[in-house]
């Protein structure tokens, strides 16, 4: 073969493997959430995240925790309650299987809406028995509703049947912090693990 040919077929070569290479990696990139996508997955992503100002709490150690714990990664934060007797074990099942595929999982973390039974003590034979890595946080009911109203969280007692019983009403969605600490949005239920894994992917 004439070496000037052979030559030109070599450049050709190259050049469609570039192509090629270019376009894979183009593929590879994670694509941020378009509306449509947001949409069908169940997530409000704010233009503009907004700021969360202190807060003082403990969490299942009894350790006293704040804004600096919701810093550093992206966070789940959810509001439930240890007696709950649906929303609250099914949502944390699902959280379970979230982060068990994902490289880089976020911070869960379940504050309790009802400070007046669940202990710190409470909180470390439930919250992590879903997961070792998830933390759970109480505090005064003050302090509750002051951190529940900065993530546009809605609870309420419900009284119960048996005098003196009561449930607890709360939202199900899930708040969504970024690294620098900020509410960044929010995922409306019912929850799905495969959904919540493809919005922390694209985030």
């Amino acid at each position: 073969m004439d070496s000037g040919v052979r030559t030109t077929l070599l450049g050709i070569a190259a050049f469609v493997s570039l192509v090629l290479g270019l376009f894979v990696a183009t593929m590879s990139i994670t694509r941020p959430l378009s509306e449509d996508d947001a949409q069908r997955l169940g997530v409000y992503i704010f233009e503009q995240p907004r700021t969360i100002q202190e807060f003082s709490m403990l969490d299942q150690d009894g350790t006293a925790v704040g804004i600096k714990d919701l810093s550093g990664s992206w966070s789940l934060v959810f509001f439930g309650f240890t007696t709950c007797p649906d929303v609250c074990p099914t949502t944390l099942g699902v959280l379970s299987e979230v982060v068990k595929d994902l490289p880089a999982p976020p911070n869960v973390i379940m504050v309790t809406v009802d400070p007046e039974r669940d202990t710190p003590a409470k909180l470390k034979q439930y919250v992590p028995a879903f997961n070792p890595t998830f933390r759970g946080f109480t505090g005064t009911f003050d302090e509750t509703v002051a951190l529940a109203q900065q993530l546009n969280i809605a609870f309420g007692k419900v009284p119960g049947v048996m005098p003196g019983s009561y449930q607890v009403d709360h939202s199900a969605s899930l708040v969504l912090i970024n690294p620098a600490g900020q509410y960044a949005g929010f995922i409306k239920a019912p929850h799905n693990a495969q959904n919540i894994q493809r919005i922390l992917e694209r985030l």
